[in-house]
């Protein structure tokens, strides 16, 4: 799937689809990371899209028990014709809204990243859990290079996520798609594809 004029027109749904399901390639991922970086109203598209497959994964994993005697197959029609009403009614609340006026439900929350390590008194960068981040750092603070990359660790170094980080307007900027539980979290600014910069502290509530 071809994916062209990111930086002047809205992502189409079907876009946004493929990327939450895993299907592009990382080159055109990272062309669309770039565009909702920018981009609130993508980005609270992308966030519902993901919710619509969320539930609809759910709807499918539940049984379905089909009764066995005649005399209940008319209840069983009932039962399928209910569920499959109950799916359309998901599908149709959760789907990405066209109109650009409709405030989206999910917003992700900015956290401005600070050095961490090597500064007396220093603390880590506060975030809340369970929703999108907008990742910040002043430009001025790191060496300048052509291209960077953020990268999310765990307190133990397990990488989580990695994504890039676009300069707007004197600041570095990246937008982490998956929502990170309650705890401890290190940040890493790396000029691509490997030269560490720096690394920052993350702690969300």
């Amino acid at each position: 799937m071809e994916i062209s004029l990111v930086f002047r027109d809205h992502l189409d749904e079907n876009v946004l689809e493929e990327y939450a399901f895993g299907r592009l390639s990382d080159s055109k991922a990272a062309v669309l990371e770039e565009h909702i970086l920018v981009c609130a109203l993508c980005r609270g598209a992308l966030a519902q899209t993901d919710d619509y497959i969320r539930l609809m994964k759910f709807a499918a994993s539940r049984p379905l028990h089909m009764p066995q005697r005649r005399s209940n197959t008319r209840s069983a029609l009932a039962s399928v014709g209910v569920l499959a009403a109950a799916c359309i009614a998901v599908a149709a609340w959760v789907k990405p809204a066209a109109n650009p006026d409709v405030k989206l439900d999910t917003q992700p929350a900015s956290v401005t990243l600070a050095s961490f390590r090597g500064g007396a008194g220093a603390s880590a960068s506060q975030a809340t859990g369970g929703h999108p981040l907008d990742l910040s750092i002043s430009a001025a603070d790191v060496p300048p290079a052509a291209h960077y990359r953020l990268e999310v660790v765990t307190s133990a170094g397990e990488s989580i996520w990695s994504g890039p980080a676009t300069a707007v307007d004197g600041t570095l900027l990246a937008h982490l798609t998956k929502s990170l539980s309650t705890g401890s979290y290190w940040v890493r600014l790396y000029a691509q594809p490997s030269e560490l910069l720096a690394e920052y502290g993350l702690q969300v509530k």
